[in-house]
This record gives C-alpha cells, sequence and structure tokens, in this order.
C-alpha cells in the first residue's frame, strides 16, 4: 500500500493525506493517491517601486528564476498536489544593476514582514493590504487581510519583540499564519495570488530594489517514481 493510501486508511492519519487522495478522486486523477506524500513549499518574488497596486504572485514565472521564485509554472503536474496550510510574506532589499539577477554581494537584507513594516514608514501600509487564492479562477480565498500576518493580530504567534542591529531599533515577530481552512491545488489548475497594496512611495534607496516575497507551505504529493519511501 503507498504512502498516501495507507495514511488515507488509518481513522486517527494525516488528514491532509486524505485530502490529497480526495482531490484525486475527484479531480478524476486516482493515481494521485499513489504518489509519495511530502511538505512543499512555494515562493515568488516582485519588485517594488511605489507602481504596483495589485501584485499578482505566480504569474509569469519564466523570466525569474531561483532565487526569486521556486517555480516554473503556475501549476502542477499530474502527479502533483497542494494542500495549503501556512503563508507569510517577507521583505528582500538589494543592490543590484540587474532584477532578477541576485549574488551574494548585493544581498543587503532579508526581512520578515513585522521588522520591514517597522522600519520603513511606508510599507507599514502593508498590514492594510488583502490577498485573495484563485485556481482555475475559482477564488479558494476571498480578500484575506495580511494585518492577520502581523504579531499582534496573528493567533498563531509565540513571540513578539525588540532587536537592534546597532543603527535602528525594530520588532520582529511571528508572522507565519496557519489556516483554520486550507485551500487545496489540484493538479493541472493553474494558481494565482494576487495581493492588493495601499498606495505607497519606494523606501529602497537610489541602486537599491525591494522585493515581496510570498511563501506557502503544506503538505503534497510529489512523484513516486520507485514506491514511496
Amino acid at each position: 500500500m503507498n504512502d498516501l493510501q495507507a495514511r488515507r486508511s488509518r481513522g486517527s492519519s494525516n488528514p491532509f493525506a486524505r485530502r490529497i487522495s480526495s482531490v484525486g478522486r475527484e479531480t478524476n486523477n486516482p493515481g494521485l493517491g499513489k504518489q509519495q506524500g511530502t511538505t512543499i513549499t512555494i515562493y515568488d518574488t516582485i519588485a517594488l517601486d511605489g507602481s504596483p497596486n495589485v501584485c499578482n504572485f505566480f504569474e509569469n514565472l519564466n523570466n525569474k528564476g531561483f532565487p526569486f521564485t521556486n517555480l516554473t509554472r503556475n501549476s502542477f503536474t499530474d502527479a502533483e498536489a497542494m494542500v495549503i496550510q501556512r503563508i507569510y510574506l517577507s521583505m528582500i532589499r538589494i543592490d543590484n544593476a540587474n532584477p532578477y539577477v541576485l549574488t551574494a554581494a548585493n544581498v543587503i537584507n532579508i526581512y520578515e514582514l513585522d521588522a520591514f513594516t517597522d522600519l520603513n514608514q511606508q510599507y507599514e501600509k502593508f498590514g492594510l493590504a488583502q490577498a485573495s487564492i484563485l485556481v482555475s479562477g475559482q477564488q479558494v480565498l476571498k480578500n484575506f487581510s495580511i494585518q492577520s500576518l502581523l504579531s499582534s493580530f496573528n493567533f498563531k504567534a509565540n513571540f513578539k519583540n525588540t532587536m537592534s542591529d546597532g543603527q535602528d531599533t525594530f520588532r520582529v515577530g511571528h508572522n507565519v499564519y496557519s489556516f483554520a481552512s486550507t485551500p487545496s491545488i489540484p493538479p493541472n489548475r493553474e494558481f494565482t495570488v494576487p495581493i492588493t497594496l495601499p498606495v505607497y512611495t519606494d523606501q529602497s534607496g537610489a541602486g537599491n530594489t525591494d522585493y515581496l516575497r510570498l511563501t506557502l507551505e503544506g503538505f503534497g504529493a510529489i512523484p513516486s517514481v520507485s514506491g514511496t519511501l
């Protein structure tokens, strides 16, 4: 018995494994339940220059690549699927002359959302942003408040501290949000995550670029080539 089917057959087993198998049956893809269960993390990164009011994550992935995204398209194959359990945003500031080319020499900082909004007044507005998740054009998450990610409002937050880098004093917090209802991404269905931002001013400074990164994490299936491990 393969990994996902074995998990599904036990009443107290991983509910996300059962969900993946159920997605396979509902989408006429029973082979999905025979794939390798795994933890999946997907991310996409969009440059902020003061102009995008809507950041459409997981669109136009072909010209990016690592480390700005770990996908080449915004859909999974026949043997892949994902249950989205967690979401977070991070900010990356780099000193670069060429967008989407990143070296160790030109990375300035990577921040979680609490710290970045604390250090940059215009980005404090990002707590007012809202996100949706669309799968084949259908909303599986609608107008989700990004404020829920911030540690002051995050029901899963475990910490919020004040730190200093020698120049600035800023807050750090637990900005990973766990969904109460976990949406799924079936195989062969295009997905996007539009995030509507309030009007803001670019704070990166001359020669720098600020990027907003969206990361989704959860249980999923990947191809099982020689049996599940």
